[in-house]
C-alpha cells in the first residue's frame, strides 16, 4: 500500500493546478484521470475576458481575479519553462451604428473604462475583418493554451515521482472512513474530486446542481491572416499563429457528449463569416462538456458528511480566470487557514444532500 497525502481525481485544469501547487508544498499525491473518456480542459479555447455578453457585464470578481491570475500564469510559465499564456486582447467590431452607440453607453453606465476602450477604424484590420466602424477593444483579455500547460504540469509531476495514472476512475473502489481514504493500492489522508462533467457518476458529489453544457470549436486555416487579437462578434476567431485559428464556441444543454457535429461546424463558419473576410479551410473540430452550474458559481468545499472528501469543480466557461485565485484559497482551506468565498462554497447547497 502506497501512502500519500492526497488522491486527486481528474487531470483537467482544476486537478492539474491543484496537483502542481501541492507538489510545490512537498505533498505526495496521486492524480487519476481517464483521458480516453474525453477532457473538456484539453480541448477548451481557454479564453479569459473581464467583460462578456451583449450587455457588457463584468465577469464575477473580475477586479480581484484578473490581476491575480496574470501574475500567476506568468510565474507558472517561468516555473515550467513553457509558453502558454497569451494576453493578446479581444476586439469586438461594431456591426452597425446602433451597436456602436449602445456599447458606448454601456461602457459609461457600467464604468468599464479600466477594461474597455473604443477603437477607430483601422485600414489594416479591414483587410481581414469587417470593421469599417471601428470596434471595442478589451484589455486584460486573451487565452491560455491549456493543453500545453497541462502537459508541462504532467511532465513535472512525473519527474517529481508523483503518481500520474491514466486510467478509468472506479468510484466503487474508493473507500472513505473518518481517518483515511483508500483507492486500489493507495492510501491517503484525503481525496479531492476535480472530475468535471463526470461528477454525475460521483456518489459523493453528484447531488450538487450541475448544469453541464456542451461546447464545440473548429480549428481552421485562414490564408494570409494577420490579425493579432481575438475577434468577437457573438462567435469568436482566435489566432493560433501560422495562419491557423480557432473558431468558437457553441453551447448545447441537450446532447452531452464529446462527439463533433455538423450543425456546430456550420454554425461557427456561418456566424464568424459575418465579420471574417477571408476564406476558412477547416482542419479539425473539437468537443467537450463544460462542468457549469445552475447558479454560475463554482463548487468548492468539503463533503457535508465525509470530512476528508473534497470537491474542486464547476469552473464552467470561465475556468482559466477562476482557477488560480481559488486554488490558492482552497489550499488555505485544506490547511485550516482560510475560508472559501461564500458564493463558491458548496455549503450553500448542503440542504440538497441526503
Amino acid at each position: 500500500m502506497k501512502t500519500l497525502d492526497y488522491i486527486i481525481v481528474g487531470r483537467g485544469l482544476a486537478g492539474s493546478l491543484l496537483a502542481n501547487e501541492l507538489t510545490n508544498q512537498g505533498k505526495k499525491i496521486a492524480i487519476v484521470s481517464d483521458e480516453s473518456m474525453g477532457s473538456s480542459s484539453l480541448v477548451a479555447g481557454g479564453m479569459f475576458n473581464p467583460v462578456t455578453g451583449k450587455n457588457l457585464g463584468k465577469t464575477w470578481l473580475a477586479d480581484k481575479l484578473f490581476p491575480y491570475f496574470f501574475e500567476y500564469y506568468q510565474a507558472l510559465e517561468k516555473e515550467l519553462q513553457a509558453s502558454f499564456f497569451h494576453p493578446i486582447g479581444v476586439f469586438r467590431p461594431f456591426s452597425n451604428e446602433e451597436n456602436k452607440a449602445y456599447f458606448a453607453r454601456q461602457m459609461e453606465h457600467n464604468d468599464l473604462y479600466d477594461y474597455l476602450e473604443l477603437q477607430a477604424p483601422d485600414s489594416l484590420l479591414q483587410q481581414d475583418i469587417k470593421s469599417e466602424l471601428g470596434g471595442l477593444n478589451t484589455k486584460m483579455a486573451g487565452w491560455v493554451d491549456i493543453k500545453v500547460m497541462l502537459e508541462k504540469i504532467k511532465e513535472k509531476l512525473s519527474s517529481k515521482g508523483q503518481y500520474v495514472l491514466n486510467e478509468f476512475v472506479d468510484y466503487k473502489q474508493i473507500k472513505i472512513n473518518s481517518e483515511r481514504v483508500f483507492y486500489k493500492d493507495f492510501e491517503a489522508k484525503a481525496i479531492i474530486f476535480c472530475d468535471g462533467f463526470f461528477a454525475k457518476n460521483n456518489p459523493w458529489f453528484s447531488w450538487l446542481p450541475f448544469n453541464p453544457v456542451k461546447g464545440e470549436t473548429v480549428i481552421a486555416e485562414v490564408e494570409n491572416y494577420n490579425v493579432s487579437k481575438i475577434m468577437n462578434q457573438g462567435k469568436w476567431v482566435m489566432p493560433l499563429g501560422k495562419n491557423k485559428v480557432r473558431l468558437g464556441a457553441t453551447y448545447s444543454w441537450h446532447r452531452l457528449d464529446f462527439e463533433n457535429t455538423d450543425e456546430a461546424r456550420e454554425e461557427l463558419i456561418s456566424k464568424t463569416g459575418k465579420f471574417l473576410k477571408r476564406h476558412v479551410k477547416v482542419l479539425g473540430q473539437q468537443a467537450g462538456v463544460r462542468p457549469s452550474t445552475t447558479d454560475r458559481r463554482p463548487f468548492f468545499g468539503v463533503h457535508p458528511k465525509e470530512k476528508n472528501a473534497f470537491c474542486f469543480n464547476g469552473l464552467g466557461t470561465k475556468g482559466v480566470s477562476i482557477a488560480p485565485f481559488f486554488v490558492e484559497q482552497f489550499l488555505g482551506f485544506l490547511s485550516g487557514e482560510k475560508d472559501i468565498h461564500p458564493e463558491a462554497n458548496i455549503e450553500r447547497f448542503y440542504s440538497l444532500f441526503s
